[in-house]
């Protein structure tokens, strides 16, 4: 079945997508090309777990004079509103050429933001002989144990039925809060976005929840291509670092690395028109180092990334208090005296006045009091070592709340900012 391409309009990618069935799944798509691109390799697309086919519009405006463009929902994935919790990412790039196969395409392009990242990366390890070019944005080699803890927490809220804690936890997950200034997102934006997830309903819940089980069996990649590659996400990415893109980059054998400036983790939304210039330029062999917005990082140079989100603050009054939030009677399960040794708007490292805590028991139900200034922050502690220092991720749930912290952390009267009189030399962790 040879694809039938469409011309491109900002109607037709509206249109009801197209469907094909491959192996008892529906994958759902829209293939453009501009009259003079027809034969050449085209461009595929696959999105996160729940961009639509128009949220890459400017995407294909830009890409398909030059390329094909094929917008692509696998099961579960964007509109495709299959339920498949037995597919893994593997399973899921087999999917796609088998779709590939079915179109008798000789050949792609491949791109994957976020989720989907992991599944074209897949799709040209496997697949080299049908592999031109990959574009990956927000890619991991080996989730860290602290990135798992913040999916397992989001889909057990959402299991729970806290939707609108659930909402505002994926804005706060996914938008870097304290780099707003720099990455430009509007109040508005935000509201959007946590508006978008409260609304979602039964099947974009359950979707999600299959996507986020997904994300956490995934032990490691696959294996790691060996076309041209582009590795990029936004240089203030919370969610996916770009220590660990870049990590991703230097496992391939001819991938190049670059961060798109003052964007976060959705830089083809924030910063677009440095996105689509980085996409095109690196697909029409032109020199990345001539995109304006974008920071081109030579090879050799990918291990000397900053493995912080932010920088850790040391607060002006260390004294705390870690509580347990379940009982045993009248008694606290947990509580002690802390000392708040270093802190950001991610997380912080706090050393227990009396040595002894369990993860297994604690990991998830802790809350940490700070009195000047005055603050209530839950916690998911995932690291413990014998000494007493216990290392936690904050669980923000709360966006108004979320951001009086961040005023809190950046007035010096409470905490000390990185190079300022005072500064301790060592901040352990």
């Amino acid at each position: 079945m040879k694809i039938d391409y469409i011309e491109y309009s900002r109607n037709a990618i509206k249109a009801e997508a197209r469907s094909c069935w491959v192996g008892g799944w529906r994958i759902d798509y829209l293939p453009f090309a501009h009259p003079g691109t027809k034969d050449r390799p085209p461009l595929l697309v696959v999105g996160g777990a729940f961009q639509n086919f128009t949220s890459y519009k400017y995407c294909v405006e830009r890409i398909h004079e030059d390329f094909p463009v094929i917008l692509v929902d696998l099961p579960s994935l964007g509109s495709n509103d299959q339920l498949a919790p037995d597919l893994g990412m593997e399973d899921l790039a087999d999917l796609l050429f088998g779709f590939v196969e079915q179109m008798e395409l000789p050949s792609v392009h491949l791109m994957g933001l976020s989720l989907g990242s992991a599944i074209v990366s897949t799709f040209a390890y496997k697949y080299p002989q049908r592999t031109e070019k990959l574009i990956v944005a927000g890619i991991l080699t080996r989730p860290r144990k602290s990135w798992r803890m913040l999916v397992d927490e989001s889909v057990r809220v959402l299991d729970e039925g806290r939707m609108d804690e659930f909402s505002q936890a994926v804005v706060l997950y996914l938008v870097n809060y304290h780099r707003i200034k720099e990455t430009g997102i509007t109040p508005t934006a935000r509201r959007l976005f946590y508006r978008q997830m409260k609304a979602l309903n039964d099947n974009e819940r359950e979707r999600y929840k299959i996507n986020g089980r997904r994300l956490l069996s995934v032990e490691g990649v696959l294996g790691y291509p060996e076309c041209e590659t582009l590795v990029t996400t936004g240089e203030f990415d919370s969610f996916t670092l770009p220590w660990e893109n870049a990590t991703f980059a230097r496992k391939c054998k001819n991938a190049q690395f670059a961060l798109i400036e003052g964007a976060d983790h959705l830089p083809q939304l924030e910063k677009r028109e440095q996105s689509l210039e980085l996409f095109s330029s690196f697909l029409n062999g032109r020199p990345l180092e001539n995109v304006q917005g974008v920071k081109v990082y030579p090879h050799g140079t990918y291990d000397k990334l900053e493995r912080r989100r932010s920088e850790r603050l040391v607060p002006c009054n260390s004294r705390g208090r870690m509580i347990s939030e379940s009982r045993i009677g009248d008694q606290f399960r947990f509580d002690q005296q802390v000392k708040v040794i270093d802190i950001n708007f991610f997380g912080c490292l706090l050393k227990l006045e009396r040595p002894g805590f369990s993860l297994a028991d604690h990991a998830r139900d802790c809350t940490l009091y700070i009195t000047s200034p005055e603050l209530k922050l839950e916690l998911l502690a995932f690291d413990y070592d014998d000494a007493g220092y216990v290392r936690c991720l904050f669980k923000h749930g709360n966006i108004e709340q979320a951001e009086r912290f961040t005023a809190h952390l950046k007035d010096g009267e409470y905490f000390l900012q990185p190079g300022s009189k005072g500064q301790v030399h060592k901040i352990y962790g």
